[in-house]
């Protein structure tokens, strides 16, 4: 059987918590961390032989977010901003 990678994330309308399954390497990492820092609110619930992990979140956490989009004029702006802060660091140490 081929292994599976399959992220999944299920609740119910009017519910608090949710149960996600991931086996992508950076969410189960991400999962675990928010179980060790807030075990009251994300419970790791199963970790299966293939490396993926069943756990329950507030459905709260649950977030859909686009990635920003931004001009030339703004990223040039940024990376100009960027590079002073870099060049203010250097300079202290």
């Amino acid at each position: 059987m081929e292994t599976m990678n399959e992220n999944v994330i299920e609740f119910l309308k009017g519910m608090d918590t949710a149960t996600v399954t991931f086996s992508q390497g950076r969410y189960i990492t991400r999962v675990r961390e928010l179980a060790e820092r807030y075990p009251d609110e994300c419970q790791i619930r199963a970790e299966n032989k293939d490396g993926s992990i069943v756990a329950h979140v507030p459905v709260k956490w649950v977030k859909l977010n686009p990635p920003k989009e931004l001009s030339e004029e703004t990223r040039a702006k940024l990376a100009e901003r960027g590079a002073k802060n870099l060049q203010k660091l250097h300079a202290v140490r």
